[in-house]
């Protein structure tokens, strides 16, 4: 039952784009990451790839999927192109590309989450009438995990920050993103909701599931941060991955306040759980964790 401490990542580029991967997987290995590499893939081996990513994503503790193609907007949507895609009309995508979201989606499956960082690339050809390269990251899916979208020219500080982190003995994906997106061609599509440790220090077994760490980049919390609607708390719960909610309910269990399954789904037990824990805390009885709450508990 316990959580595993791997942190995997998918790494994807087509032709223009190899260099640039090969230095961004460079540093995730530094970081200790167990990656995998598509090369050149194309949709069909694109797909079986992601969908075995999403099988060690949920086998780790953290993902990261790094993507360097073109991607582009049809009606709202953010496309993933694979090597080789031609697109004769815009309702080629549908066929012949794969979503961004579904990237998204493996890689918040690992127990504490994940994100994706993605450069756009060029087209080879011109892009059919409707279709355009994307410019800005999505709007938050429930379900999902944050991505960070940047133009080429973006690459170069991106990992520079990646390469500073890289070294250090904690490194925290949420400020890690927050840092990136700072950069002027880089967009951001969500805040992490809990902290994700792609590097924290080696702990006690007891200790596993999530280290008592303090991240490094983390931005100061601001005076609002307690402030939350029942919306963005709802909206939170809905982002964790069923791993992540698996070990909210065995950290409950552990401190006594639940007796259930530990099934990763929050029914009645769990909600008389989490209210049990806040009356401990002496703070008001919604059944829903905060963010603070969701932190304390892991530690």
């Amino acid at each position: 039952m316990a959580q595993s401490d791997r942190v995997v990542a998918l790494v994807v580029a087509g032709d223009d784009g190899e260099n640039r991967a090969d230095a961004f997987q460079a540093q995730l290995q530094t970081i200790g990451a167990e990656t995998l590499r598509a090369q050149s893939a194309n949709s069909t081996e694109l797909r079986s790839l992601l969908k075995r990513f999403a099988g060690e994503a949920a086998d780790s503790r953290a993902a990261l999927v790094y993507i360097d193609l073109p991607i582009v907007t049809f009606e709202g949507r953010a496309f993933v192109l694979p090597s080789g895609s031609e697109l004769n009309k815009a309702t080629d995508l549908f066929t012949r590309s794969i979503p961004l979201q579904a990237f998204a989606r493996s890689s918040v499956q690992a127990a504490q989450g994940g994100s994706v960082v993605a450069t756009v690339a060029a087209t080879q050809d011109d892009l059919p009438t409707d279709l355009s390269l994307a410019t800005a990251a999505p709007q938050p899916a429930t379900g999902s995990s944050p991505i960070l979208l940047a133009a080429p020219d973006a690459f170069g500080p991106i990992l520079d920050i990646l390469a500073t982190a890289a070294p250090l003995d904690t490194v925290e994906l949420g400020a890690l993103l927050n840092a990136m997106a700072r950069v002027e061609g880089a967009t951001l599509s969500d805040v992490q909701p809990r902290p994700v440790f792609l590097k924290q220090p080696a702990v006690a077994e007891e200790d596993v599931e999530v280290a008592a760490v303090t991240p490094v980049l983390k931005e100061p919390a601001s005076p609002t941060d307690e402030a939350e609607t029942r919306e963005e708390l709802e909206a939170l719960e809905q982002s964790l991955s069923r791993s992540a909610k698996r070990s909210v309910q065995r950290n409950l269990r552990t401190r006594g306040f639940y007796r259930g399954l530990v099934d990763g789904s929050f029914g009645p037990q769990t909600r008389a759980a989490i209210s049990a824990y806040q009356n401990s805390r002496s703070e008001e009885q919604t059944g829903i964790l905060t963010r603070r709450q969701l932190t304390d508990l892991s530690t």
